[in-house]
C-alpha cells in the first residue's frame, strides 16, 4: 500500500497565520446580543466558538433575564461575521424553551445577514417563519432559554 504524504505547499500563509494566532480550533468565549423587537437581557450560561480556516463551529446557551416583544423575530449576533452573499442555513440546531408554557420550540439556525442569526421554525408556513413570529410567538421572558449550536462559513 502506498504511503500518503502531505505537501507543505498546500498550506497558505493565511493558514499558518490562523494557526499561529490560536485560531486552529481553540474554543473562544463570546457574548451574543439578543434582540426581539428590543434588546433582551440574558445571562450567558456558555457561549463558545472555534475557528478552522473559514469554518466556524459555535454553541450558546443563554438564559433570559429581561423580556422581548411578542410577535417579533428573535435575533442572535454571531461570534464572527459570516461570508457575504445570500442568507443561508447554518448546519446545526437550536431551540427556545418557554418556561411559562413549559414548551420547547425547535428551530434551524439561519443567517439572515453576515452578523445575525435566527431560528427557522420546524413547521414552515411562509418565508418569514422565524421563531418569535411563528410557532413561538410570545415575547421572551425571564427564565426562558435559548440553546443553539451550529457551523457556518466566516467572511475571511
Amino acid at each position: 500500500m502506498a504511503q500518503k504524504t502531505f505537501v507543505s505547499e498546500q498550506l497558505t500563509s493565511a493558514d499558518v497565520n490562523l494557526f499561529l494566532a490560536g485560531e486552529g480550533g481553540a474554543h473562544t468565549s463570546w457574548s451574543p446580543t439578543v434582540t426581539q423587537g428590543v434588546n433582551v437581557t440574558v445571562t450567558n450560561t456558555r457561549s463558545t466558538f472555534a475557528r478552522y480556516g473559514r469554518t466556524i463551529h459555535f454553541s450558546t446557551v443563554l438564559t433570559v433575564t429581561g423580556s422581548g416583544t411578542a410577535g417579533s423575530f428573535v435575533n442572535l449576533s454571531l461570534p464572527t461575521a459570516g461570508a457575504s452573499g445570500s442568507a443561508r442555513f447554518a448546519a446545526g440546531s437550536g431551540h427556545i424553551r418557554d418556561v411559562s408554557a413549559t414548551t420547547n420550540y425547535p428551530g434551524l439556525p439561519y443567517l439572515v445577514s453576515t452578523t445575525v442569526l435566527r431560528l427557522v421554525a420546524s413547521t414552515v408556513t411562509s418565508n418569514d417563519s422565524y421563531l418569535g413570529a411563528t410557532a413561538f410567538t410570545a415575547g421572551l421572558a425571564v427564565g426562558d432559554v435559548i440553546d443553539i449550536a451550529g457551523t457556518y462559513e466566516a467572511a475571511a
